[in-house]
């Protein structure tokens, strides 16, 4: 799946997943708003997540295509950024990479929710970024 049908399904869930006050069936999914590093605007996206404590977790697999998703790169850019799901509701949050043995744990929890991620990860040569989203804190 080539990054212009990932663009164009994504215009296609976006009303879809607002008509449904993203109640979907499947995986859970999230909206997520990011500023982009170049516009300076904010760019809003749907993503399947992982509900792990406190933290969400989203993956940058982009299809399994060669570059990483451009949310990935506007979050590299500013990590702060907001969510909004049917179940967690609007939450503001930071983002950060998971890395070592938690990744590793969570990866396969990750495919056991959504199977085609293997395939993803298999059909690209870059490793798939797991990100972790963490309430930020009230100041």
């Amino acid at each position: 799946m080539g990054p212009r049908l990932i663009k164009a399904l994504t215009r296609l869930q976006s009303p879809i997943f607002t008509m449904m006050r993203g109640r979907l069936q499947g995986p859970p999914t999230l909206r997520l708003w990011t500023m982009g590093r170049t516009s300076g605007q904010e760019r809003a996206v749907l993503l399947l997540y992982l509900d792990y404590g406190p933290r969400v977790i989203v993956v940058a697999s982009y299809g399994g295509y060669s570059e990483h998703p451009q949310w990935w790169k506007n979050l590299l850019a500013e990590p702060n950024c907001r969510i909004w799901s049917a179940a967690r509701g609007a939450e503001d949050v930071v983002a950060s990479e998971l890395e070592g043995e938690e990744r590793e744990a969570i990866w396969e929890r990750l495919i056991s929710m959504y199977s085609p991620y293997a395939g993803y990860q298999e059909k690209t040569s870059r490793r798939i970024p797991l990100v972790a989203l963490t309430p930020r804190e009230s100041d």
